[in-house]
C-alpha cells in the first residue's frame, strides 16, 4: 500500500516512527497519541501503544532527573504494562530516589518476565540486601558475589579482618581502592582517606561510580573537620554530574545549614544569603530556610530604617520566598506602600490580616473592628491602583466583622459605583438608609443616583439632607437646581413635572417656592431675574438679579450672568455701579470680560458696552497671572466680534492691532483668519500664520504664539472638517446635536469638552 493510499492513522504512526528514529520523542508522542484516540483497527492501536511506549521510555533515559525519568516510565507502562525492561529501569529510578522497597518489587516483577537480563541478578540481590532481606548468589559472577559479600560485611559491621578477606576476592570495578576507602571509613569513625578515593576516581571507568567516589570524597572531606568547603564543591559536583540521592540532599542540606546558622549567630545577614544562594536547590530544609529568610527579613529591615525602600521591598519580597509570618506581611504592605505599589500593598495587607492570630488570649490578637479596619485599608489600596472589583472584596469582608458600619459601607457604595455596578450601589445605600436614616453621605450618593435617573425624583433627598445638615452645600446646589430644572421646559425634569409646558405665572411660582426653602440663594434669584425679564418685568428682574448678585458677590459665574441681564432689563446704572465690584474679584481672568462682550453682540444689544468689556480684558494684561498678551486678546476681540457680525467693531479692533501691536505677529493673523473665512484659501492662510508665527517668535510674545501655534493645529487637523462642515448649508443645527446632554452650568465639563 503506497503512503498515498494508507489511512489517515497509518501515515500519522509512519511519521511518529520517522520522529522517533531522529530523537525526536515529543512529536512522536503527540502523533501517535492522535492515532490511539482515532480508535482505528486493534493491529494499529496495538502499534501505536508500541510507539507510545518506546517514545515515553526515551525520553526517560534522555532525562538527567529521576522525578522526570519515573514519571515517563509510568507513562510508558500504562501502554505496554508487561515489558520486563521499562520494570527494569523503572527498578532503577526508584533505586536513585531513595525508594528501595519499591526497586526490589520492580527488579522481582523483571526477574520473573526475563530473568537472563544483564545486570539484574546483582542489582536484585542489591537492592534485597540494602533493604534488609536475604540475598543469593544464583545467576551472578564471583566478582558479583564477592562484591556483594563485602557490602553485607559493610553493612552489618562487620571486623576488619573479615572484610579484609574479601578484598582478597574478585570484586567488581578496576581495583580495590574504592573499598578500600569505604572499609576503612566504615570501621574507623575519623578516617578521611582521600587519597585512596583520588586513586579510585582515577580508576573509575564508569560516571555513576565516579559520582559515588565523589560523594564519599565529600564525606572524608567532612571528617577532616576543617575543609567544609571541598566537601560542598565535591557534593555540588557529585550532584551537577547527575548523582540524585536523598543522602546527598541531606548532606548539602546540613552542611549549608552549619554555615548559615553560624554566620547568623554572627549577624552576617549579607554572607548568609550570598552562602544560600549559591546551593538554591536544597533549601528544603525547614532551619535553613527560616534561617535564611530571617536574613532576607532583617536586610530589609535595615534599609527600612535608612529610608531605603526599594531594597527593603526586594529583601522582604525574598524572605517571603522562605519564611511567611503576619509581621512581615506588615512590613512589606508598609513598604509597598511607600513606593506606591498598591496592588502588592493591597496584597500583602491582606496576607498580614489571614495570618493574625485567631485565640483571644493572644498577645497580637486583633479585635473584629481592627481586622474590619485592615480590611478596609487593603480596598483603599485598590481604589488607588483602579481595581474596584478587588476594593469590593476586601470592603465586603471588613463589613462581616463591623455590619453597623455605615462609613465603611459608604465606601463600598462608592467601589461599587467605581465598577458601575448601580443597582448593587443602590441597594447598599438602601440597607445603610435602614439602620441610619439620617446618615448624610448616603444619601448625598442615593440622591446623585437619582438625578441620573429619568423617572426618580432628588429633590425629596436633598430635603432629608437639609433637615439633618441646613448648610450642606452638594445638597443646596442641587436642590436649587431642580427647582431650575423644573422651569426649563428643554429638561426631562421640567415636562415629567409639568406633563405640558409651564406657564411664566407658574415659573415664577416654583422658584419662589424654592427661596423659601433655599432663601437668597444665588441661583434660584438669577433665574428668577430671568423669568420676570421674560414676562416683561423689568423692575423685578432688576431687584432679583442684584439680589444674586448680594449674595455671592465673589462668584464669577453668577456675577457675569447678573451683568449680562442686567443689560436685558434697561439696568445700565445698576450695571454701571457693579462694574468696579465685579473688577475687583480676585483672580478675575481676561476671558471673563471677554466672553461678557461676546454675548453682548450675540444678544444684539448695545456695543458700547462690548467695547466697555473688551477693553477691561485688555486691562488685566498687566497681572501676572494672566498668560495673554495684549496682542493676542486684540485678536481674540477682532475674532469675536468678525464672528459674530459686528463688522465695524472688527474693523475698529484690526486698526487697534495695526497701530497699537504692528510687529507682534497679530496682523498677520487677522489677515488669516479673515481670508479662511471669506475666500478659504487653506495655503495662502497657512502662509500667513506661519509668518505670524514668525513675528510673534521674534518680539518675545508668548500670548500670540500659543494662539498661532492653535490656529495651527486646528487648521491642519479633524477640527478643520467640522468647521467646514458648521459652515455647510443644512449642518446649522450640528454644534446644538453636538452639545446636547453636555451641562453648560458645569464649568469643568464645559471646559474639557471645548
Amino acid at each position: 500500500m503506497s503512503r498515498a493510499s494508507a489511512p489517515r492513522e497509518v501515515v500519522l504512526l509512519q511519521e511518529a516512527l520517522l520522529v522517533l528514529r531522529h530523537g525526536n520523542t515529543a512529536p512522536a508522542i503527540r502523533l501517535a497519541s492522535q492515532v490511539l484516540r482515532a480508535g482505528g483497527s486493534p493491529r494499529v492501536a496495538e502499534a501505536a501503544r508500541e510507539v507510545l511506549a518506546e517514545a515515553h521510555f526515551r525520553a526517560a533515559i534522555n532525562s538527567p532527573e529521576p522525578d522526570e525519568r519515573l514519571k515517563q516510565l509510568d507513562e510508558a507502562l500504562q501502554h505496554t504494562p508487561e515489558a520486563p525492561r521499562l520494570h527494569f529501569h523503572r527498578g532503577v529510578t526508584l533505586w536513585r530516589l531513595g525508594c528501595l522497597s519499591q526497586a526490589v518489587k520492580e527488579f522481582d516483577v523483571t526477574a520473573k518476565r526475563e530473568p537472563e537480563r544483564p545486570g539484574l541478578a546483582y542489582l536484585r540481590q542489591l537492592a534485597r540486601l540494602a533493604t534488609g532481606q536475604s540475598w543469593q548468589r544464583d545467576g551472578m559472577s564471583p566478582a558479583e558475589a564477592n562484591t556483594l559479600r563485602l557490602v553485607q560485611g559493610l553493612l552489618n559491621g562487620e571486623p576488619l579482618s573479615g572484610l579484609s578477606s574479601a578484598l582478597r576476592g574478585p570484586l567488581l570495578g578496576k581495583g580495590p581502592e574504592m573499598w578500600q576507602a569505604l572499609i576503612e571509613m566504615r570501621t574507623e569513625p575519623t578516617a578521611a582517606p582521600l587519597d585512596l578515593l583520588q586513586t579510585a576516581a582515577e580508576k573509575a571507568g564508569g560516571d555513576l561510580v565516579k559520582r559515588v567516589i565523589r560523594y564519599y570524597w565529600g564525606v572524608a572531606a567532612m571528617r577532616q573537620g576543617d575543609n567544609p568547603d571541598l566537601a560542598r564543591a565535591t557534593w555540588v559536583g557529585a550532584q551537577s554530574a547527575g548523582l540524585a540521592t536523598p543522602w546527598l540532599d541531606q548532606n548539602l542540606s546540613r552542611l549549608l545549614r552549619g554555615q548559615v546558622v553560624e554566620l547568623a549567630q554572627e549577624g552576617r545577614w549579607d554572607d548568609v544569603v550570598n552562602r544560600a544562594s549559591r546551593v538554591p536547590d536544597v533549601i528544603e530544609d525547614r532551619v535553613l530556610a527560616e534561617t535564611v529568610g530571617l536574613a532576607y527579613y532583617r536586610l530589609g529591615y535595615d534599609a527600612a530604617q535608612a529610608g531605603h525602600w526599594p531594597t527593603a521591598v526586594e529583601h522582604w519580597r525574598k524572605a517571603e520566598e522562605y519564611i511567611s509570618s503576619r509581621q512581615l506581611a506588615q512590613n512589606l504592605a508598609l513598604a509597598e506602600e511607600a513606593l506606591e505599589n498598591w496592588v502588592r500593598a493591597a496584597e500583602a495587607w491582606r496576607d498580614m490580616v489571614r495570618r493574625r492570630p485567631r485565640k483571644e488570649n493572644h498577645p497580637e490578637y486583633l479585635t473584629d473592628s481592627q481586622v474590619a479596619a485592615l480590611w478596609g485599608h487593603a480596598a483603599d489600596c485598590y481604589e488607588r491602583a483602579n481595581q474596584p472589583d478587588e476594593a469590593v472584596t476586601c470592603l465586603k469582608n471588613a463589613i462581616k466583622y463591623a455590619p453597623d458600619d455605615a462609613e465603611l459601607r459608604v465606601k463600598l457604595v462608592d467601589a461599587l459605583l467605581a465598577g458601575e455596578r448601580v443597582e448593587a450601589a443602590e441597594n447598599e445605600l438602601d440597607r445603610i438608609l435602614e439602620f441610619d436614616p439620617q446618615n448624610v453621605e448616603a444619601l448625598l450618593r442615593l440622591g446623585t443616583l437619582y438625578e441620573g435617573s429619568w423617572n426618580r425624583d432628588a429633590m425629596p433627598i436633598w430635603r432629608r439632607v437639609l433637615a439633618v445638615d441646613p448648610q450642606n452645600r452638594e445638597a443646596r446646589e442641587a436642590l436649587a437646581q431642580g427647582y431650575v430644572e423644573l422651569v426649563r421646559p428643554d429638561t426631562d425634569r421640567g415636562w415629567f413635572a409639568f406633563l405640558r409646558y409651564p406657564s411664566e405665572k407658574e415659573k415664577i411660582k416654583l422658584i419662589e417656592e424654592g427661596l423659601q426653602e433655599l432663601p437668597e440663594h444665588p441661583k434660584l434669584l438669577l433665574e428668577l431675574g430671568v423669568l420676570y425679564r421674560q414676562a416683561k418685568k423689568n423692575r423685578q428682574a432688576r431687584d432679583a438679579l442684584l439680589r444674586a448678585y448680594q449674595a455671592t458677590p465673589t462668584d464669577v459665574k453668577i456675577a457675569g450672568m447678573v451683568l449680562h441681564e442686567l443689560l436685558h432689563v434697561d439696568a445700565e446704572e445698576e450695571a454701571e455701579r457693579l462694574l468696579p465690584e465685579v473688577r475687583q474679584i480676585q483672580g478675575l481672568l481676561p476671558g471673563f470680560w471677554l466672553d461678557q462682550g461676546r454675548m453682548v453682540l450675540d444678544c444684539e444689544l448695545d456695543e458700547a458696552w462690548a467695547v466697555r468689556f473688551f477693553d477691561e480684558a485688555i486691562a488685566l494684561v498687566e497681572q501676572p497671572y494672566v498668560e495673554e498678551t495684549k496682542a493676542s486678546l486684540l485678536a481674540s476681540i477682532y475674532e469675536t466680534a468678525y464672528g459674530e457680525g459686528a463688522v465695524k467693531l472688527a474693523e475698529l479692533y484690526e486698526r487697534r492691532i495695526r497701530d497699537e501691536v504692528p510687529k507682534s505677529g497679530a496682523v498677520e493673523y487677522v489677515e488669516a483668519f479673515r481670508l479662511y473665512h471669506e475666500k478659504h484659501d487653506q495655503q495662502k492662510v497657512q502662509r500667513l500664520l506661519r509668518k505670524a508665527g514668525q513675528a510673534a517668535r521674534r518680539a518675545n510674545d508668548a500670548g500670540m504664539v500659543e494662539l498661532v501655534e492653535s490656529a495651527e493645529v486646528l487648521l491642519s487637523g479633524p477640527g478643520l472638517d467640522l468647521l467646514k462642515m458648521l459652515g455647510t448649508p443644512g449642518m446649522e443645527g450640528l454644534l446644538e446635536n453636538l452639545l446636547a446632554g453636555l451641562d453648560l452650568d458645569d464649568e469643568d465639563e464645559f471646559d474639557e469638552y471645548f
